[in-house]
């Protein structure tokens, strides 16, 4: 008896809206888009991320940068997965399509930061490739490996952005206690 007021209760309470469920928190972020070309390329591109499970939006862009702005569920969806839908698009000049993220990592260039960062992305080097685009800015590009999905695994594959968020803020000794930004569409790349 107990049990089922128990049971009688919770559902009441949900159904009503009483218990809060966690609904998902839409994220925003910008890819940047090698090897577009064309507005039908940028279609190949928006359509192949559009496929993803929990991404709500795709704003992909042909200007003097190409990039899409994506807004997904990381809980769903990493952004390795993000940026395999770049390269498994429909390349139509021949050449895949690659995304890559630009990162901002504030007092990079003090030597224990950058020896820890450094250490941190030889970590991930089955993952990505951090290239080091301005040391002194903390500036870099993530370049994207290749993912090779885990069919059996549910959620989000490869690298994902609270993997990512974690490792550089979180403070030690879970993280580095960073300051760090993904950068925006209106970042020069």
């Amino acid at each position: 008896m107990r049990l089922q007021l128990l049971l009688t209760t919770s559902f009441l309470l949900s159904a009503t809206g009483l218990i809060a469920e966690e609904k998902p928190k839409p994220t925003t972020l910008t890819f940047y888009v090698g090897g577009v070309e064309c507005p039908s390329c940028v279609y190949s591109v928006n359509y192949s991320i559009s496929q993803l499970k929990s991404v709500s939006d795709v704003t992909a862009g042909q200007f003097i940068e190409n990039y899409a702005n994506v807004t997904f569920d990381p809980k769903v969806v990493s952004i390795h997965q993000i940026a395999q839908a770049v390269t498994d698009a429909a390349p139509l000049h021949g050449v895949p399509y690659q995304a890559t993220m630009k990162l901002f990592i504030r007092d990079y260039a003090k030597e224990q930061n950058s020896r820890k960062v450094d250490a941190l992305f030889a970590q991930w080097k089955s993952l990505v490739e951090v290239e080091t685009v301005d040391r002194a800015a903390g500036e870099f590009l993530i370049h994207f490996q290749p993912l090779k999905m885990d069919a059996k695994k549910p959620g989000p594959q490869g690298l994902t952005l609270d993997e990512l968020t974690a490792a550089l803020s979180e403070p030690t000794p879970k993280g580095l206690g960073l300051k760090f930004r993904l950068a925006k569409e209106d970042d020069p790349m």
